[in-house]
């Protein structure tokens, strides 16, 4: 198992110890569905309220990290683990909802480890509305995975 995969784990037991509900969005959503693509952190997406935020700064806790707000108001890094994590709250880029976006969402397991993560066709809906470089070019990547995706009838 990669770095990479056990600070995932890592996360998704904190995310359960923690009983916070988040949804795995962006390209770590994607290379878990079998995208070819790189990313440098893990971004997460969870509705935002009171209790919820207060359940993020014991997940801070149990990954040793601090959240740093970013540029955007609906956006925390969490910094100081082994892996940055993006926290969103309530909506990605092209008007897509918690809610929505949970109900498509797959649960997927990781090294006996629960995930839930966005459906593919979301992360691209969120990617090509964000219009970032970075997204520009990862989309035909993207598009061609679901493409494959949706002709093997995943």
């Amino acid at each position: 198992m990669s770095s990479d995969e056990l600070f995932l784990c890592t996360l998704l037991r904190a995310l359960a110890a923690e009983r916070l509900e988040a949804i795995i969005v962006g390209s770590t959503a994607a290379v878990i569905q079998g995208a070819p693509v790189m990313t440098q952190d893990v971004d997460l997406l969870l509705r935002d309220t009171p209790r919820n935020r207060v359940k993020l700064r014991a997940l801070c806790a149990r990954l040793d990290a601090h959240p740093v707000a970013n540029d955007l108001a609906a956006v925390q890094t969490l910094v100081g683990a082994d892996v940055p994590v993006d926290v969103i709250f309530d909506h990605l880029p092209g008007g897509l909802r918690f809610e929505s976006i949970r109900a498509r969402s797959r649960t997927v397991d990781i090294a006996g480890q629960k995930a839930v993560v966005a459906d593919l066709a979301d992360v691209v809906a969120s990617k090509r509305a964000a219009n970032r470089p970075k997204d520009r070019a990862q989309l035909p990547i993207l598009e061609e995975t679901l493409r494959v995706r949706d002709a093997l009838g995943e």
